[in-house]
């Protein structure tokens, strides 16, 4: 191209009636941890799946590269350019459910829907999808998920992101679109994933390099007609990650989620008390039944914050049944997993906020005294959480000295996954200034009220140095990570066979790289 030429005007001239910003894009140049290294030249705005062609095939003649955004809430660097002369694809738009079928148990989105539309969508048929989303999925998208991998609503028993999706529609660096699953043949829908070799799975995960995703097919599962909640204090973590491992391996709980004991009385001095009518109404919405709606609000309101200050760990399940006598049925179980480890049982009122009001508005990116705060997160084998905690920690308290001189603390959560792997996810707060992304998801009221921290690059270089040596622990154990962008260390990580393999699918679905450049490989 030649270099006179202003490539975001190019672009605005050779796609007429197609959204294009190029102001002020600050906002987009930022995610929930990184800053870009390079502002995109221009923010697109597609409205439809033939509008994703026409941006890839004028960015392959213009070497441009492209970064796909949904939601905007990934903390990895997985949508921020990482070298110059690039755009950004806002799917937000592509927002419609294209066909829900519920006798043959498959819903079809673009790339654009949000986990709460989605669920929204299901509720009145009795349907939901196997994963159903993350805390952020009042905004978090379908494709967004898809593409970064995600975890959390449905995880404990039925996986992450990607096991829930039977077929895609992808637009590749050519310009050409795939349809991968059963839909990739001659007069058949997409219900079924393996015809052949899975062509679905290459393209999950792939943080955008292999393709963008225009719509994605997912199974449909019955939702569950029971429901049980339970909540268990901890003193030792260790013992507490043994239980949740073995809780996951017997496919007891939608939900189960461990938070360290200021993150805990954090949440319960939140949600544990029902302050408002419309918290009462949502958790009396979301219930099986009226009675057991108003049961719920009425436990959570009498024990919300009684005894914050008395818990350690916590742990928090959503056991779902066919009925509530499954349900019952499974919740003694996880009690009696709970206890033997150790587990003091406490009244159940997280889990019962969290799974009338899944998604919460996300205005809380920040903690309330201003402070910054990062995600960094890992899964092992059942066999390995325990040590991973213990590692995990090791590490902080190893550098506490200069954490405490930087300003840094510390918190986890810890989940299940599937039957086969537990989470780690460390939770770090710092003084530091807010970005653009942090101020866009409160109100004005709320952005008047905040606490304006200065900018603060030398905690940052400690939470840098940090960041790795966690990395590198979680590398010893074999640990494995979701939504990886660049933050965490794949391609570096690959046998060389396997890397090997991934640069000919890259080269083929993406002779030009321009999809995504850069992505797969870490920054730090």
């Amino acid at each position: 191209m030649d270099p006179h030429i202003d490539p975001a005007a190019w672009l605005a001239k050779q796609l007429p009636g197609l959204n294009i910003e190029t102001g002020d894009l600050d906002l987009y140049a930022t995610d929930v941890f990184y800053e870009a290294s390079h502002k995109p030249i221009a923010v697109l705005h597609p409205t439809s799946e033939d509008d994703v062609v026409r941006i890839i095939r004028e960015a392959k003649d213009l070497n441009i590269g492209v970064y796909t955004r949904g939601g905007g809430l990934s903390y990895s660097a997985g949508y921020l350019p990482a070298r110059p002369n690039c755009a950004l694809i806002d799917l937000s738009a592509l927002d419609k459910i294209i066909e829900i079928n519920a006798q043959d148990r498959y819903v079809t989105v673009e790339a654009g829907v949000t986990w709460a539309a989605l669920r929204d969508a299901l509720r009145p048929l009795g349907l939901t999808t196997p994963f159903w989303g993350t805390f952020s999925g009042l905004h978090a998208t379908v494709g967004g998920a898809v593409s970064q991998g995600a975890k959390f609503f449905g995880s404990a028993s039925r996986g992450s992101s990607a096991e829930s999706v039977l077929a895609l529609r992808v637009v590749i660096g050519t310009g050409e679109l795939i349809q991968t699953g059963s839909a990739g043949g001659d007069n058949t829908s997409p219900f079924f994933r393996n015809y052949g070799p899975d062509l679905t799975g290459i393209f999950l995960g792939d943080c955008g390099a292999f393709g963008i995703k225009t719509q994605i097919t997912l199974q449909l599962i019955p939702a569950a007609k029971g429901e049980a909640f339970v909540s268990f204090s901890f003193d030792d973590p260790a013992a507490q990650m043994r239980a949740m491992a073995q809780i996951g391996a017997e496919l007891l709980a939608s939900e189960c989620l461990g938070m360290d004991p200021f993150s805990a009385q954090s949440r319960m001095q939140s949600d544990g008390l029902v302050a408002d009518l419309k918290t009462v109404g949502q958790i009396i919405k979301g219930a099986s039944s009226l009675t057991s709606g108003l049961r719920d609000a009425t436990l959570i309101a009498l024990h919300g914050r009684r005894f914050a200050k008395k818990v350690g760990y916590l742990m928090n399940a959503v056991v779902e049944g066919g009925d509530q006598h499954e349900a019952d049925r499974k919740a003694r179980r996880v009690c009696a997993i709970a206890r033997d480890a150790g587990g003091r049982e406490i009244p159940a009122s997280i889990p019962r906020v969290m799974r009338a009001l899944p998604f919460p508005p996300m205005s809380g990116l920040l903690t309330p005294s201003g402070k910054r705060m990062a995600w960094l997160h890992t899964v092992v084998p059942n066999s390995l959480g325990a040590e991973c905690f213990t590692r995990t920690e090791a590490v902080f308290e190893r550098d506490a000295e200069a954490l405490k001189a930087a300003g840094i603390s510390h918190g986890y959560l810890l989940s299940t996954h599937g039957p086969s792997g537990v989470g780690v996810e460390t939770l770090i707060r710092w003084s530091d200034a807010p970005l653009p992304i942090h101020l866009d998801f409160m109100s004005e009221a709320q952005r008047a009220a905040l606490k304006r921290r200065a900018d603060n690059p030398a905690s940052r270089e400690t939470l840098k140095a940090l960041t790795q040596s966690i990395l590198g622990e979680w590398r010893a154990l074999g640990g494995v990570h979701m939504q990886i962008g660049r933050k965490y260390p794949y391609m570096e990580t690959r046998q060389p066979a396997v890397r090997a393999l991934l640069d000919q699918l890259k080269a083929q679905f993406d002779p030009s790289d321009i999809m995504s450049p850069g992505n797969l490989f870490s920054l730090d």
